[in-house]
């Protein structure tokens, strides 16, 4: 009985990580290249890395075996010795050939940075009040890129949230960019007249690939802010029996 306790407690540790979906698995540096994807708060860039990966090898030379023959000293008897006559040689002075070298690249490091989009709202002057406004943009749903980095193709996958601010202090939030009227995905009706800003907060968050493995870009999301600016005027009213 205490040989199964102290089995299921040494393997407890080894269970922890497969139940704990918060772990967060870091992409494997490959036996090749290491590549990782990344953002840039400051940049709001996408930013790619690749090192080649040359690890050193651990082998130790194998010893020679000890010879086992053993050594017969053999009689010598020395050669008369003739001097010949020499003739001097002009002595040439050859010029050193540099060698060429290819040049090859151990790191290299690509950004990618997301296109500028704009929004959109109708009607586009004449606003009233009670009456509802439609807001869109033309952002897709979608960011894909692939790039090519010391011979590995790494593809990148971006996901959208859009967050509208209508300036009236009400937020709302989709995955869905909208398009013109009649779609109705993305509306407000505003109760006063007045100036309103309103604004848009794209934020960009997904996945990279490479080498049939898919990881999580690392570094946070990438936000993209967009405003306009717009005029809401008082309806008029009219009295009918």
């Amino acid at each position: 009985m205490k040989k199964k306790l102290v089995t299921f407690f040494f393997l407890i540790p080894l269970l922890i990580p497969l139940f704990s979906p918060n772990i967060a698995i870091a992409a494997p540096c490959e036996t090749k290249v290491c590549v990782q994807v990344v953002t840039d708060p400051t940049t709001n860039q996408i930013v790619i890395t690749a090192m080649q990966n040359k690890p050193g090898s651990t082998a130790k030379p194998k010893p020679k075996p000890a010879s086992t023959r053993k050594y017969t000293p053999r009689p010598y008897t020395p050669r008369p010795y003739t001097p010949r006559p020499s003739t001097p040689r002009p002595k040439v002075t050859k010029k050193p050939v540099p060698k060429v070298v290819a040049a090859v690249s151990l790191s290299d490091r690509l950004t990618q940075l997301l296109p500028q989009r704009n929004i959109f709202y109708a009607p586009k002057t004449g606003s009233v009040v009670q009456v509802p406004m439609y807001f869109w943009t033309d952002a897709t749903t979608q960011f894909q890129t692939t790039s090519m980095i010391l011979g590995i193709n790494v593809g990148v996958t971006l996901m959208p949230l859009f967050t509208w601010n209508f300036g009236d202090g009400t937020l709302f939030s989709t995955t869905s960019p909208s398009a013109p009227y009649p779609n109705s995905t993305i509306s407000h009706t505003y109760t006063k007249a007045g100036t309103y800003k309103v604004s848009l907060t794209i934020s960009w968050s997904g996945t990279w690939s490479a080498e049939s493995n898919t990881y999580p870009v690392l570094g946070g999301n990438i936000v993209q802010n967009y405003s306009s600016t717009f005029v809401v005027s008082n309806a008029p009213t009219k009295f009918v029996k």
